[in-house]
């Protein structure tokens, strides 16, 4: 399907000069940046943290999840 957009100049010389760095046509940069935006987030999903310990032994947990994510992700 054919559409007409307006976009600012900088913005279309921009896309154009990725799409030539990328290989791909501009009407594929555009398609791909549409898609990119239309898809659903992508949901992280938490385990939690090994149980130091057994039934009858000391349940330590070693570091709170918040404490993982800080040490893992900064």
């Amino acid at each position: 399907m054919r559409t007409t957009i307006e976009l600012p100049d900088e913005l279309l010389q921009q896309a154009k000069l990725r799409a030539v760095a990328q290989g791909i046509s501009l009407r594929q940069f555009f398609i791909e940046a549409v898609e990119t935006r239309l898809a659903p987030p992508q949901v992280k999903t938490r385990r939690r943290p090994p149980v130091i310990g057994g039934p009858d032994g000391p349940r330590i947990g070693i570091l709170t999840p918040e404490q993982m994510d800080e040490a893992m992700f900064g």
